[in-house]
């Protein structure tokens, strides 16, 4: 008898054991799913080949067997690591629609040069997404300030493209963020602060958009190519 209490309580202790690191891997694993976050892994640009020695998918470039800048194949995102940060939105005195600065406030919000960036070897040109958008929201100031029919019909079909773009992107970032209150009859003169939003760090991609436009300018000058720096 007492060698077989002794089997039951060993098996006891085995199945407690059991259930309890089940139950960590559970919470372990839905804590992950809950709070998943944007940490993305993305090949350095270097790894990129440029002149791609195969007619398939894959080419070969000296030793490396990596994909090529052809068609579809670039990286998704620049490679810049996504840290989080608090936002609490506010009213502000800047960034009006008609002021007599409101132009140039609202052209502080685009990057260095013209608000591409160009990578690889070749430099290749790419928009990058946050800052077609805040393009798009600088072209609905300028139309709202001086009027629909001062634009070509060819703009006003790039602003509907601007309006529709901008409600897919609210549509992707699905922003969960609670607000108190009815945000339709809130004063906003008098009730100036808002929510607190968890947000991507945006300072990292001005920096990087800035070393990329040197990085181009030097090639373009070294290459011979026309300056191009507009931006809208």
């Amino acid at each position: 008898m007492p060698f077989i209490a002794f089997v039951a309580f060993l098996t006891s202790v085995f199945t407690t054991f059991t259930f309890v690191n089940i139950a960590k891997t559970s919470s372990t694993l839905i804590y992950q799913k809950v709070h998943a976050t944007r940490s993305h892994i993305v090949k350095p640009l270097e790894s990129y080949c440029t002149y791609p020695y195969s007619t398939s998918n894959v080419c070969v470039y000296l030793t490396c067997f990596t994909l090529a800048f052809i068609g579809d194949d670039h990286p998704r995102r620049l490679p810049i690591e996504q840290k989080f940060i608090k936002m609490t939105v506010q009213e502000s005195v800047h960034f009006d629609i008609t002021a007599p600065e409101s132009q140039a406030e609202w052209l502080w919000t685009a990057s260095a040069g013209d608000g591409h960036v160009r990578i690889g070897q070749d430099k290749h040109m790419f928009a990058v997404a946050m800052f077609h958008e805040l393009h798009c929201l600088r072209a609905i100031r300028g139309v709202i300030e001086n009027g629909w029919d001062t634009i070509t019909h060819e703009r006003q079909g790039h602003l509907l493209h601007c309006f529709n773009y901008i409600r897919q992107y609210i549509l992707c970032a699905a922003d969960t963020t609670l607000e108190p209150g009815d945000f339709t009859k809130r004063n906003f003169t008098t009730s100036r602060v808002g929510a607190t939003h968890t947000c991507v760090d945006w300072e990292p991609l001005y920096v990087m958009m800035k070393e990329k436009w040197d990085e181009w300018d030097g090639f373009r000058i070294a290459h011979g190519f026309p300056e191009h720096n507009e931006v809208t």
